[in-house]
């Protein structure tokens, strides 16, 4: 029985290799280790030219590892469908290929994979994972739910820190390795974990979504503002000329209102804002030479993201009025928006059936000055951490290891590649432009943690202005930036103490 399901999934990680045309999915090739699709006793031309898999050999004697997985979607996305998918075959591409996945690194280790699900609101994460991990039964080895919940409860000591497994290589493309630094404390503990096989990073990825017909209108050529993202020249100006050459008084009522034809809209501010207020690469924490970080953000470039978010939000062409995504959704769907905002990687597929083509584009930067563009998340962002009560760390890290690599070989390229890239991807460039945001998600510190220093991260110093259509940044900033020091003290005082 066990040669026959090796030789069965073998052939299904053929069939989705040979179906996306590649195996590295996302990023820079990496084709370290043996090819997963070798027959047994074969040497792929890969084999003889790479350096030796370092999980090659690896028994882990039909250890079972206990995976706690979120399938609760109330507060944003959720992706347990690419992590535990359905436990069987059914014709579909990206669940098949979570399937093979999951059997490959059974097989691979000589381990099992266990998952209990568990559909907790967003506010009944802390206390109820708190509870399980205080009683000191050993019950799960990796934990799977919200960035907020869980980088507030890193600071509690309740997580084993990563550093201490060898196997983890955090500089492979499979991990989010910056943006995981960005919530470290310290350089030798790091608890929150953001690779591949925590796709929910990914899904939950903000990227601004565009109605190509109505680009072609305003600028004549839609494929322009992909020309500037790949020059690096997509700017908020840039973003804010499209807009304001798109508003259109569709219904003659000399009312802006739904109905029209707007350059931006989005539900409300605060949500829609946070990936414009972390687009322009704010330094919003230094670290000294241990690592221990300190407020940075009060600098010219916060200056002018607040005077930017301003020019976003109150500009004449924006229409920021809409209840929820009930209404946003089919507004964009009936072509009454050039772009979206509010939106997520995994929002594709809500554009899979309009009569226009849509485009995707990252959040701009700031100015032409910045290096990179930055990819935001939601703080209900899903990610993983090791509990201090599993007894098989050693284990759980390596098959963790094992899941991120195999994501990227074989749930990327079905996922990313077919289902987003093929199959509601309308355009070929779309591609180059889903792998930029993919390569860019870095910036996490002020998501996870503006809650727990008194909001002067986003909510006090930009959300709080913006609310009141005021630019000023040095106000709104000083009148916080005592409390918020004060938190941050507090906020490594606790670490330090629990994680010592």
């Amino acid at each position: 029985m066990k040669m026959e399901k090796k030789y069965r999934v073998s052939a299904l990680l053929l069939a989705c290799l040979m179906l996306c045309g590649v195996i590295t999915g996302c990023g820079a090739a990496d084709n370290s280790g043996p090819s997963v699709t070798a027959a047994a006793g074969e040497t792929t031309a890969a084999e003889t030219t790479t350096e030796p898999d370092p999980l090659a050999g690896i028994d882990l004697a039909g250890e079972t590892i206990r995976i706690y997985t979120s399938v609760n979607d109330n507060d944003a996305t959720n992706a347990n469908f690419l992590i535990e998918g359905s436990g069987e075959e059914n014709g579909d591409v990206a669940n098949d290929a979570v399937y093979a996945r999951n059997a490959h690194v059974e097989d691979m280790l000589n381990v099992k994979l266990e998952f209990i699900q568990s559909d907790l609101d967003y506010g009944a994460v802390i206390s109820s994972v708190s509870k399980i991990i205080l009683s000191g039964d050993d019950v799960y080895d990796l934990m799977i739910n919200d960035l907020f919940n869980f980088a507030q409860m890193s600071l509690q000591g309740m997580f084993a820190n990563v550093k201490n497994s060898d196997v983890f290589d955090f500089e492979q493309n499979y991990w989010w390795n910056d943006y995981m630094k960005d919530l470290t404390i310290g350089n030798d503990s790091m608890f929150i974990l953001a690779g591949d096989y925590f796709m929910d990073v990914l899904c939950s990825a903000h990227a601004l979504y565009f109605n190509k017909d109505i680009m072609t209108s305003v600028n004549g050529n839609s494929d322009d503002i992909y020309n500037l993202v790949l020059d690096g020249k997509w700017t908020t100006d840039a973003f804010l000329s499209y807009i304001s050459g798109a508003y259109q008084d569709l219904n003659g009522d000399s009312v802006k209102n739904e109905g029209d034809l707007f350059g931006y809209t989005s539900v409300g501010m605060w949500g829609s804002a946070i990936p414009f207020m972390l687009c322009g690469d704010i330094e919003f924490v230094s670290r000294d030479a241990d690592g221990i970080p300190s407020l940075a953000m009060n600098n010219d470039r916060s200056v002018k993201t607040l005077e930017m978010l301003n020019k976003v939000f109150y500009n004449d062409a924006s229409y920021i009025k809409f209840a929820d995504l009930n209404a946003i959704i089919p507004n964009f769907t009936s072509g009454l928006s050039l772009f979206i905002g509010y939106q997520r990687i995994s929002s594709f597929e809500k554009f899979r059936d309009t009569d226009f083509d849509v485009g995707i584009v990252p959040y701009p930067k700031l100015d032409e000055a910045q290096t990179n563009y930055v990819t935001a998340t939601h703080d209900t962002t899903e990610i993983g951490v090791i509990p201090i009560t599993t007894s098989r760390f050693d284990a759980t890290c390596t098959t963790i290891e094992a899941l991120c690599r195999s994501t990227r070989d074989l749930v990327l390229p079905a996922y990313y590649e077919t289902s987003l890239k093929v199959k509601y991807a309308r355009d070929d460039v779309s591609s180059q432009m889903l792998d930029i945001i993919h390569d860019n998600l870095r910036v996490a510190f002020p998501v996870a943690y503006n809650t727990y220093c008194s909001g002067l991260f986003l909510t006090n110093s930009f959300g709080t202005p913006l609310s009141k259509n005021s630019t000023d940044f040095a106000s709104a900033y000083a009148k916080f930036e005592a409390k918020g020091q004060a938190a941050l003290d507090d906020m490594v005082e606790v670490f330090l103490e629990n994680n010592a």
